[in-house]
């Protein structure tokens, strides 16, 4: 006699989908990501952070807070993108175009070839 059983795994996206954005005010939100993503100095709600993930920019209006409504599980904060399943760890402060620019023409100008006169 053979037992049959039947595995079924949920996938990481099926499992982090089900929270649903917590509606915070202003305030609440800012408060939200200052003490959950301890490692930004939260200024506004406009700060903005490029996700390594998505590869977007974006604000601390468009991240979420989810979970921490049934009191079982903590608050956490999700990228709003579709499908994205980053956390803050793949958060980073965005580069503009016009540092990495200034950056190329010092590097330019510290090559051998360019700081050795003749």
């Amino acid at each position: 006699m053979f037992l049959q059983i039947r595995t079924e795994f949920a996938s990481v996206q099926s499992v982090s989908s089900s929270s649903q954005p917590i509606r915070l005010a202003v305030e609440d939100k800012l408060a939200a990501l200052r003490r959950i993503d301890k490692g930004r100095p939260w200024s506004s709600l406009d700060d903005r952070l490029y996700c390594t993930i998505c590869k977007r920019v974006i604000s601390g209006r468009q991240i979420e807070v989810v979970g921490g409504t049934n009191g079982l599980r903590a608050l956490h904060l999700k990228c709003s993108t579709a499908n994205c399943l980053s956390t803050p760890a793949d958060w980073i402060l965005p580069v503009k175009s016009d540092t990495v620019r200034e950056i190329d023409i010092h590097a330019d100008f510290n090559t051998p070839e360019t700081s050795q006169s003749g």
